[in-house]
């Protein structure tokens, strides 16, 4: 019994050095991140005694010599003191395991922290392009707005210039005739008609692509917005969190989750917008057929009028027909009695004797020339003849140039006297 304590306090003793070791290493590996050398292990040299053969040196001694074997049992004890058993040495060994199994999981946490910073660098380098991208696109969208409303002004001012141009042409077709000026009218009214729509089409069409720029810069910068509130969430997570690897990439899901969502309501706002330009198609088109439908109510306007114009003007022609008649028979009829009353009858003249003569006149019906073309067969009465229209002279003529022009200019007398 007393052998066997001889013995059990080594043990405990080895087993207690190699524990304290062990919550050594422990302690370094949750304290100290770098990584140090590994120490050198302390080697402990010990031997192993027989406890038979102390058990037989112990009886064979005399109880004389109780004294002797007492301080055999002395120098036995100090001998066994630095002794090692063999489970120490595997304990020594499983130590020195999970030393390496502790550094070997802080080089790969030290690894996951290198490859979470290199993850949030690339973020941060995507977030600052896509930045970049919405800014340019928000300036594009304001240039686009800009030459849309220029667009607009040019138009103003060209359709101004034009209704002023059409005025003036309108004034000058009025002094011309009233028929022209209907016609003139109705041309340009169609004309203005046809541009300002045309333009006003151009206009809402240029606005409405600024608007929807405008609108798409607006959808990027709130997913800009979205993105650097995605990174600063992110940004908490590794401040709390910096060695979990897979922390971060949930993390990263997330963002991505998010984006997915933006990028799903940014297809719904373009989607919305090509319905708001399908809808301003359909109504570019109703609007056209209305401007088609008032040109061909114009036109109809127009043919109205011409015909009207055309009737008034037939009617004006046979009325003005009918007293170019009566004053070419008035006129007629006072020639005649003017010659007839200026005429001296020859003493060869004879009853039923006439003669055709060619009379040229002037404007105020002063006579130029009468030659007989047509004789009545007798000189005298000829020569009778040409004196009367002669001395008749000037002869009442129309005061209607046009009729005087084509009927009295130049015209074929019968002279016969009654």
């Amino acid at each position: 019994m007393d052998s066997k304590k001889k013995f059990s306090w080594p043990l405990i003793l080895a087993l207690a050095l190699h524990f304290t070791i062990l919550g050594m290493f422990a302690l370094s590996a949750l304290f100290k991140p770098d990584i140090e050398p590994k120490p050198v292990q302390e080697i402990i040299h010990a031997s192993i005694m027989d406890e038979t053969k102390v058990q037989n040196q112990s009886e064979t001694a005399a109880e004389p010599e109780a004294e002797p074997v007492k301080q055999d049992e002395s120098a036995a004890k100090e001998e066994v003191k630095p002794e090692v058993n063999p489970e120490a040495e595997r304990a020594l060994q499983q130590a020195e395991a999970a030393k390496e199994k502790a550094e070997a999981k802080q080089a790969e946490a030290a690894k996951a922290k290198a490859e979470s910073k290199q993850a949030e660098a690339a973020k941060a380098k995507a977030e600052a392009k896509q930045a970049e991208a919405a800014k340019a696109e928000a300036k594009k969208a304001e240039a686009a707005k800009e030459k849309a409303e220029a667009a607009a002004e040019a138009a103003k001012e060209k359709t101004e210039a034009k209704q002023a141009e059409a005025v003036k042409e309108k004034a000058e077709a009025v002094k011309k005739s009233e028929a022209a000026k209907a016609k003139a009218a109705a041309e340009n009214a169609k004309a203005e008609q046809a541009e300002a729509t045309k333009e006003k089409a151009e206009a809402v069409s240029e606005a409405k692509q600024a608007e929807a720029a405008k609108a798409k810069a607006e959808a990027v910068k709130t997913e800009a917005k979205k993105a650097e509130a995605a990174k600063a969430k992110a940004e908490a997570e590794e401040k709390q969190a910096e060695a979990a690897k897979a922390k971060a990439a949930k993390a990263k899901a997330e963002a991505e989750a998010k984006q997915a969502d933006a990028a799903k309501a940014k297809a719904a706002a373009e989607k919305a917008e090509a319905e708001k330009a399908e809808a301003a198609k359909a109504k570019a088109a109703a609007e056209q057929a209305e401007a088609a439908k008032a040109k061909a109510a114009a036109e109809k306007a127009a043919s109205a009028a011409r015909e009207k114009a055309a009737a008034e003007q037939a009617e004006a022609a046979r009325m003005k027909a009918e007293h170019d008649k009566q004053d070419m028979a008035e006129a007629s009829a006072a020639i005649r009695q003017k010659v007839n009353h200026s005429w001296i009858r020859p003493i060869s003249a004879a009853v039923g004797m006439t003669c055709k003569i060619r009379v040229r006149l002037m404007s105020d019906g002063t006579v130029v020339d009468a030659v007989v073309t047509s004789s009545s067969g007798d000189d005298f009465f000829d020569r009778s003849a040409e004196n009367a229209v002669t001395k008749a002279s000037p002869l009442p003529v129309p005061t209607d140039k046009e009729l005087f022009a084509k009927e009295f200019r130049s015209f074929e007398f019968v002279f016969n006297p009654k």
